[in-house]
């Protein structure tokens, strides 16, 4: 079932090649901040651009600094070297101001193709910060028009907003699987189950797909430790390929993995905390739950509801930024969380310094053991990691 995910995003640049011949608008972008809603309203197609190729970093690098994060290197280097097929179809990206080192990029992706960077506010409640994003939607609408896009309604942004809750909905329900003993999936198989959503062009895809998903999950939660994978299937198997409950034993560490975002290729950590006898039972970064935790309000005005429900969204580059130590405090109680791992990717600096005040509030509010760790793409650390995610799970 997992594979179906995979395979549907391993086609997906199919379907957007067929949909760009139609003469539909797609429109590449980088961040959750970005409303998907917003894009399909004004007829677009939103996809979210590659950055979690390894191989693509030297090309970034004959252009920007090496002491860069990796996740920004490499959707530079995929984007000078053509090499994500995402990039190619897009006829303009949306950007944001999420990170010095992003929004300076953005320079250099516009000379590229045309670009918009939205201006977003670092208090989100600070006086006129929610009426500035607000003005920063309608002004990346006006773009989109001016860009072969359509005005956009309220009628369809209600619409939109909608359909995107219904996805939310449906992933709040594959996520309740993890709150059991034994949850019938891993979170390396999440994220497969979560990347697909970024590269949808028909999303009643992905909504029977997550409909499927939990018809199997609801049958593999009778399923008894006894007929669980064993460790040495869990540290060897194909994420993808894997099925059955994610547990060798009834009594695992359940861990937490917050932090900066990763992907199914980017995932070592998750993978090295799971290979050492770790449960991973709720990751909380924007390739997690933190988009899809809440819904977005269906009743108000749709465009001050789509402001506000992006304006929450808990990144780190709010300060402050409190949204996230209450995400984090839900996600500790509703998971049962019993560590947390905190992964950076070097360089990131707004992460690297929030961490300071998230491990504090792990170890010394909630009680719970804290590993931070930084590190990048390549596999040169994994036998240092291993040994500190060892360590770690062991004093669990």
């Amino acid at each position: 079932m997992i594979a179906e995910f995979d395979e549907h995003a391993n086609w997906a640049q199919v379907d957007l090649k067929r949909a760009k011949d139609e003469g539909r608008l797609v429109v590449g972008l980088y961040c959750g901040y970005i409303p998907f809603e917003l894009i399909r309203a004004a007829g677009g197609i939103p996809v979210s651009l590659c950055g979690d190729d390894q191989e693509a970093i030297a090309a970034a690098e004959a252009t920007l600094p090496r002491n860069l994060c990796p996740l920004i290197k490499s959707s530079y280097g995929l984007a000078v070297t053509d090499t994500c097929p995402f990039f190619h179809f897009s006829d303009i990206l949306i950007g944001e101001t999420t990170c010095d080192g992003k929004k300076k990029t953005f320079e250099l992706l516009g000379l590229l193709k045309p670009t918009h960077v939205m201006q977003l506010p670092y208090d989100r409640n600070a006086p006129g910060a929610g009426a500035s994003w607000l003005a920063e939607l309608r002004r990346v609408a006006a773009f989109m028009a001016e860009h072969g896009g359509v005005a956009v309604t309220d009628d369809a942004l209600s619409s939109e907003i909608r359909v995107e809750n219904e996805i939310r909905r449906k992933l709040q329900r594959v996520l309740a699987g993890f709150r059991g003993d034994v949850p019938p999936l891993t979170w390396q198989q999440m994220l497969y189950v979560r990347r697909l959503h970024d590269f949808l062009v028909d999303r009643s895809v992905y909504l029977e797909l997550l409909d499927r998903l939990t018809t199997v999950l609801d049958g593999e939660t009778a399923v008894t430790s006894e007929t669980a994978v064993t460790s040495e299937t869990l540290a060897t198997a194909n994420p993808v390929a894997m099925a059955g409950p994610a547990a060798v034993s009834p009594r695992r560490p359940r861990l937490l993995i917050t932090g900066t975002p990763m992907s199914p290729d980017t995932n070592k950590v998750m993978r090295l905390a799971e290979e050492a006898g770790a449960r991973v039972v709720a990751h909380d970064a924007c390739s997690g739950s933190k988009t899809f935790d809440r819904l977005a309000d269906e009743a108000g005005d749709p465009w001050e509801s789509l402001a506000r429900f992006t304006l929450d969204l808990p990144c780190a580059c709010m300060s402050p930024n409190e949204n996230r130590l209450d995400l984090l405090r839900r996600t500790v109680r509703d998971f049962r969380v019993e560590g947390v791992i905190d992964v950076v990717w070097q360089a990131c600096h707004t992460f690297n310094v929030e961490s300071a005040v998230l491990g504090g509030t792990v170890r010394d509010e909630l009680g719970l053991h804290y590993l931070k760790i930084e590190t990048d793409y390549s596999t040169a650390d994994e036998g240092q990691l291993r040994t500190r995610i060892e360590a770690f799970v062991e004093s669990l």
